[in-house]
């Protein structure tokens, strides 16, 4: 497959234990650069800020920017590094970001990352064609990343990521936990991120949409109520008629009666 035409590519991996005050540049790179701390730290420089590092710690060098990094000359860091890029880097890094201007990531304790990094350099120098497996285990490193609960800019893209759920699963038996876990945050601030942006529950949001898809389905379709119920999410043609009810101050019926008159 031509490289341009994937959607993530992946062109070069390494592993370096750096001397001493070790460093390398002012400088800019081709594509993106995401190294991970081992072991030591270091400092970083980006986007006019300078960032102490340590073990856990990745630092993305963005591509056609000026970056500067060095190693402690006390206690000099090892790490691995692998540089990417396509639609598919973009995404990626746009959707994990954990500091708003994205130069800086920080991975759990736990050391699985370590593993899947590791096996992502050594599928690299082992040589081959072998994208689909480094693909692989960098769409797993990025996996291992901790989601952030931070305000602002990250609380309307969680809002948005639920909004697509529901958009997209709406006639399935889903509930507010399968949003929440989803979306990667828990049911409670999830409640309270659309009672800030939406002035309702997300269950309140779920069942508006059914309601509208509903009336959609009535309006352009020929299904029966208990159809249009189960084509909505509504597995019980009671309740269905009952949110209808509440919703639009009459029953299904009675609306499909309306718009054919």
């Amino acid at each position: 497959m031509n490289q341009t035409a994937r959607g993530l590519t992946i062109y070069f991996c390494g592993h370096e234990s750096c001397a001493p005050g070790h460093f390398f540049g002012p400088a800019i790179r081709t594509h993106y650069l995401l190294h991970v701390v081992l072991k030591g730290k270091g400092i970083y420089r980006a986007g006019n800020a300078e960032y102490e590092l340590k073990e856990g710690d990745g630092f993305l060098i963005k591509p056609q920017e000026i970056t500067f990094y060095e190693a402690d000359p006390e206690d000099p860091w090892e790490y691995s590094w692998v540089s990417f890029a396509g639609v598919e880097a973009e995404r990626l890094l746009r959707e994990h970001r954990q500091e708003e201007r994205g130069y800086v990531y920080q991975f759990n304790k736990e050391e699985e990352w370590k593993s899947c990094l590791s096996k992502l350099v050594d599928t690299f120098l082992s040589g081959g064609d072998r994208q689909d497996a480094m693909t692989g285990y960098l769409y797993l490193l990025f996996s291992m990343l901790p989601i952030k609960k931070e305000e602002g800019a990250f609380e309307a893209s969680y809002v948005s990521k639920a909004e697509a759920y529901i958009h997209h699963n709406y006639s399935y038996s889903i509930r507010i936990e399968d949003v929440a876990r989803y979306v990667g945050i828990d049911r409670t601030y999830l409640y309270k991120l659309f009672i800030k942006y939406k002035k309702i529950s997300p269950k309140q949001y779920l069942t508006a949409y059914r309601i509208m898809e509903a009336k959609r389905l009535l309006e352009d379709t020929e299904l029966t109520m208990t159809e249009t119920g189960l084509s909505c999410g509504f597995h019980d043609a009671s309740v269905f008629c009952r949110c209808f009810q509440q919703a639009e101050g009459l029953s299904p019926l009675q609306y499909r009666r309306g718009i054919l008159n």
